[in-house]
């Protein structure tokens, strides 16, 4: 059975995944929540299903900004 993005709830094949944790999303879908920023693997942290680059994740961003 092939993951679900969490981004866009398609299935994720392999030729197209990117991982953080036991997560996976579309190339197009690996994306900072707060800012957008495409991400690249090793790149993401993750707080509950959702993925921020660095930055954003260190100012805290996922805890003040509410997201849909």
């Amino acid at each position: 059975m092939s993951a679900k993005c969490p981004k866009c709830g398609k299935t994720v094949y392999q030729q197209e995944e990117m991982a953080a944790g036991d997560l996976k999303w579309h190339k197009t879908c690996f994306k900072c929540e707060a800012c957008s920023t495409r991400l690249a693997v090793g790149g993401a942290s993750r707080h509950e299903d959702k993925i921020y680059c660095k930055q954003c994740y260190l100012k805290g961003l996922y805890a003040t900004k509410e997201l849909h």
